[in-house]
């Protein structure tokens, strides 16, 4: 996919979700110029962003949204995400907003200038100093009015953060997929991750096999209980001798052999009880087994 995006010239970003995280990849005219991980507030990016992006792709239950933009506004939203924070939460009431506009065009800043309160927010985007275009929360584009983002800003706690970027023809000059074996990367990240998962699959064999050891344990302690009841201690023998004969209780697990273990044990059974509490305690033996192994 990485291959075609490049082919093709491609310019916008992929946005992935993931239960747990997100990421985005930043392409300009087909070339990767960087990509951000994040899980709760930690962020990676380059080269650590895009391992873990393939980690959690091959651990699955994500998806995959591809967005085409203009070159202008890839700068604009790589500014939001990785530029240089020349203002972070400043309160706009106490900024000389006129002031630092002119700065931003003095300087012929590009990036993004995000203005918020608790509930609401938006984004300008700014080239070489001059707006660019405005974003504002429930828009599904970049407008050229400024009207709504001049709304939130006069609201009561209204903040504003400024962020610096390169602009798009430097952030062109790189390209993650020239600097970085994407294939290497994946390819070992696979391999890595398969054997996350063979070891996480040998552990739960264990555990599982643990578990049902202690539960067949258990299911003979009871059978040796019930054939107690009925027929004294010489119950718990004749159990023990039953099972031994047919390789222990793990017998307990194979239909076949339960049946010839009932069977080996009534039949060791007829001179000690009488026939009905015979099958009473085969029967109650029998359901034993049954649910306990099946349940």
């Amino acid at each position: 996919m990485l291959d075609k995006l490049k082919g093709g010239g491609f310019t916008g970003y992929l946005n992935f979700i993931f239960p747990s995280s997100s990421g985005i990849l930043f392409f300009e005219g087909g070339k990767l110029i960087s990509a951000l991980h994040e899980l709760d507030k930690a962020r990676l990016s380059g080269f650590e962003a895009i391992a873990e992006l393939s980690n959690q792709i091959l651990a699955g239950g994500g998806s995959l949204s591809v967005y085409r933009l203009s070159k202008d506004l890839v700068m604009g939203l790589h500014a939001l995400l990785h530029g240089e924070v020349l203002f972070k939460g400043q309160e706009l009431k106490l900024i000389d907003i006129k002031g630092l506009l002119e700065k931003m065009k003095v300087r012929q800043l590009n990036g993004c200038l995000r203005i918020y309160t608790e509930d609401r927010s938006a984004l300008i985007f700014y080239k070489e100093g001059a707006p660019l275009g405005f974003f504002h929360d429930g828009s599904n584009d970049i407008e050229t009015s400024a009207s709504e983002s001049q709304k939130i800003a006069g609201l009561p706690g209204a903040k504003i953060d400024v962020l610096s970027t390169k602009s798009a023809d430097e952030l062109m000059l790189y390209d993650l997929l020239e600097m970085v074996n994407i294939d290497k990367i994946w390819d070992s990240t696979k391999i890595r991750y398969t054997a996350q998962m063979e070891q996480l699959s040998k552990e739960a064999q264990e555990r599982d096999s643990v578990q049902q050891n202690e539960r067949l344990r258990e299911l003979e302690d009871d059978l040796k209980e019930v054939a107690v009841a009925y027929l004294g201690k010489v119950g718990r023998t004749l159990v023990d001798k039953e099972l031994s004969e047919r390789g222990g209780r793990d017998a307990l697990l194979n239909a076949e052999e339960v049946t010839k273990f009932l069977a080996g044990v009534e039949k060791s059974s007829k001179l000690l009880t009488s026939l009905s509490k015979l099958k009473e305690m085969s029967d109650l033996m029998k359901n034993e087994i049954f649910n306990r192994v099946n349940g």
